[in-house]
């Protein structure tokens, strides 16, 4: 079996440095090129030149095909355009319902570079293609490659604003829609009843090579400075300012604590993630992105607090790994909802306890009581009591990071995600249904 990953054109797919969906292609295609021929397609632009000089257009890896193809200067162009009108919204609302519009789901986002990708699919053959969430490439692709079975696969859910009736025209092309939680699963089957049938979760995973060691429960007892942790995007929508509010109140009953805030600043719009037709919740929210995140996160440290956390940004993926392993427990005070979300599975693979907020597909990862607590959004005495809870208690902690453990090593490994997939890639490319045009 032949397969094809078609990747988002914005995602870095190749370590050290990778976006999160590139980051998930990378961890599933490894095991599945064991026993399928695989291909991932990724936009020339995000190739890392200083520590991959040696790429031009093809790249073999464990014996997987990368593809990189570049983009016309038209799509930057147009990129620029919209972003430039998204300042005068009033036209675009007026054209997608009064809502402000999703750029990333817009047809004319990397337009002729989906073309691209599609006439050179059509040279491959390919049984089976996957693409990683861009809705539109999906006419281009079916249009040049109408026998190979197409696979859909969203990693975050769709908004009003992202125009469901043109959704459904593209979702005419998709054989198989998968998503990477019940969460987007079942809100998927609700907003687009007819292709209901053809919606499944494969839910994303953890490399279990790097994570192939226990977490030494008595060196941690034994630290005299306990160690909370976040690692995710420095942005509004994942709660980091509520979790600064609630570890100003933790230092005042725990002061021998620090707060590392892990990962690179970038704010995803709230277009991206928000219904904007939520008016109350828009307005709630809006204070968040009239400035820098950064900034805004700065001024919420206190005197108690100013000397306890620490911004380190991106690191690189070892010392990521590290980190999840010297932490003692790990906070996911995510807003929004998440798709998916998985530094909180990371963080049980190594044998954290996880405080996470009821956000989305959070609630499937996460058991409360078990592995970690869970609480409401924006709830910051709830996120700091259970903090508080967890370091005061240390067989909890132990207990609870023992549980987390055995959780994401059996549910949530790339292993375990490929074959699964792989099991139902076998049976859509043996099945004969034909597809609408």
């Amino acid at each position: 079996m032949k397969i094809a990953f078609v990747n988002q054109p914005i995602d870095y797919i190749l370590p050290p440095i990778q976006t999160s969906v590139g980051a998930c292609t990378y961890g599933v295609v490894n095991p599945l090129a064991r026993s399928c021929e695989v291909m991932v397609y990724g936009r020339k632009q995000t190739v890392d030149r200083q520590t991959h000089p040696e790429i031009e257009t093809d790249y073999v890896e464990k014996g997987v095909h990368y593809r990189f193809l570049r983009s016309p200067k038209v799509d930057h162009l147009l990129l620029k355009i919209f972003f430039k009108l998204i300042k005068h919204t009033s036209l675009l609302k007026i054209l997608n319902r009064g809502m402000k519009p999703s750029p990333s789901v817009a047809s004319w986002h990397y337009l002729l570079y989906s073309r691209i990708v599609a006439k050179d699919l059509a040279q491959q053959h390919c049984d089976i293609i996957h693409i990683q969430h861009s809705s539109q490439f999906l006419p281009a692709i079916r249009a040049l490659n109408p026998k190979a079975k197409l696979v859909l696969h969203l990693h975050a859910e769709w908004f009003p604003q992202a125009n469901l009736e043109m959704l459904a025209k593209r979702l005419q092309h998709v054989d198989l829609l998968t998503t990477v939680s019940d969460y987007i699963t079942e809100k998927t089957r609700r907003d687009f009843p007819q292709i209901a049938d053809r919606c499944e979760t494969m839910y994303n995973g953890i490399h279990s090579e790097e994570f192939n060691r226990e977490k030494n429960y008595l060196a941690a007892r034994n630290r005299p400075i306990k160690r909370i942790m976040f690692a995710g995007r420095v942005s509004p929508e994942k709660g980091i300012h509520t979790l600064l509010e609630a570890f100003d109140r933790v230092v005042k009953h725990y002061p021998s604590v620090k707060l590392d805030i892990v990962g690179m600043q970038w704010s995803c719009s709230m277009e991206e993630s928000f219904p904007m037709n939520d008016t109350a919740l828009i307005n709630h929210l809006k204070p968040l992105y009239a400035e820098d995140y950064m900034a805004q996160l700065r001024r919420k440290l206190t005197p108690a607090t100013i000397d306890k956390v620490s911004f380190p940004g991106a690191v690189p993926r070892v010392e990521l790994v590290d980190r999840f392993y010297n932490a003692d427990i790990f906070v996911f005070p995510s807003i929004w909802d998440e798709g998916y979300g998985i530094p909180p599975v990371e963080a049980m693979a190594a044998g954290v306890p996880v405080v996470a907020t009821r956000s989305g597909a959070v609630v499937e990862t996460v058991q409360d009581g078990k592995t970690g607590f869970l609480v409401e959004k924006e709830d910051v005495q709830a996120i700091a009591d259970a903090i508080v809870r967890l370091l005061e208690d240390d067989d909890l902690r132990e207990t609870m990071g023992k549980a987390g453990r055995q959780r994401a090593m059996e549910f949530f490994t790339w292993e375990r995600v490929a074959e699964k997939m792989l099991d139902r890639y076998k049976l859509l490319a043996n099945s004969h249904r034909t597809l609408a045009s």
